[in-house]
């Protein structure tokens, strides 16, 4: 019977409580090989414990800017160029009960200065905009990062299919195909503001226990 000790790993969920991330993004992180992981002989993922800790230490310092204090208002990035979508979203913005912080631009290059000004928990981006489209931002997010917590929506006239053949779309990339049903969109704003509090709650107690050490 052998000695050797087994390797400390996690589950993709327990990785994902530990950064602070959703499980989207974890898979995100292990597909780009930013976290090291294997799948079991049954088919499930597991992640080495000692990559998550690193990654935890390195992403206080990661190029892009301070990481921002997690806040119990959920921030929404709308990247859009049509008037009537961009006041159909404020509707559903409208509904929820829960406080959350929109911003809107009307295209790639601006949705990107946003992102560096508020590093939002979501963005919510068309595909078809003019000059710089959804792909280009997509591509930057999928690229950097810093940008890795952040849940990425796809809201398009276009199938996923389509979208496929127009241009490179990641597949941990939530799409939603036009019209937008206002109950889809709010479901998933309701499950993401579960985990933006948990994320407050944690920070708030981590920053209670340092000044208790102090």
């Amino acid at each position: 019977m052998s000695n050797q000790r087994k390797p400390d790993v996690l589950t993709t969920q327990q990785a994902a409580e530990i950064l602070g991330l959703s499980v989207s993004s974890v898979q995100k992180m292990v597909v780009s090989g930013e976290l090291d992981a294997w799948i079991t002989p049954g088919g499930h993922r597991r992640i080495n414990r000692t990559t998550v800790e690193r990654l935890t230490s390195l992403r206080q310092g990661i190029a892009g800017g301070p990481r921002r204090t997690p806040t119990e208002r959920m921030r929404v990035l709308l990247a859009e160029d049509d008037p009537l979508q961009v006041h159909f979203f404020q509707t559903i913005i409208e509904r929820c009960e829960y406080p959350l912080e929109l911003t809107v631009a009307t295209d790639a290059s601006v949705a990107l200065i946003q992102l560096e000004r508020q590093r939002p928990d979501l963005v919510v981006t068309d595909l078809m905009m003019k000059p710089f489209d959804g792909f280009h931002l997509i591509r930057t997010l999928d690229r950097d990062p810093a940008y890795f917590p952040i849940d990425v929506v796809v809201s398009s006239a276009m199938s996923r299919q389509e979208a496929l053949t127009k241009g490179q779309l990641p597949n941990w990339v939530t799409y939603y195909q036009k019209p937008l049903l206002p109950e889809r969109m709010m479901g998933y704003l309701d499950a993401m503001q579960t985990r933006v509090i948990k994320r407050y709650s944690a920070s708030q107690a981590g920053a209670l226990q340092n000044s208790s050490a102090i």
